[in-house]
């Protein structure tokens, strides 16, 4: 004796979403569109991080500190002379 599995056919129940076919509303793409904004944002900026901390000498200026040295070794100072 073998039981036989038969299933009914019941109707499926109505989605609650969009169908699948249907595109976006112009609300849905303009907050789509702000949201690829800001991740490109977020992007650009995790690699200048990243690039600044593998090399963080290179966009220091060429100047240094000691090419104002003379001025300051012979004692001029212009905040003095008030």
């Amino acid at each position: 004796m073998s039981a036989a599995w038969t299933l009914s056919p019941e109707p499926l129940p109505p989605s609650t979403g969009p169908p699948v076919g249907a595109g976006l509303d112009a609300e849905q793409r303009t907050v789509f569109a702000f949201v690829l904004c800001l991740l490109v944002v977020l992007v650009l900026l995790m690699v200048r991080c990243v690039r600044i901390l593998l090399d963080p000498y290179s966009r220091m200026p060429a100047s240094s500190w000691t090419d104002h040295k003379e001025a300051l070794e012979r004692g001029q100072f212009d905040y003095a002379l008030v």
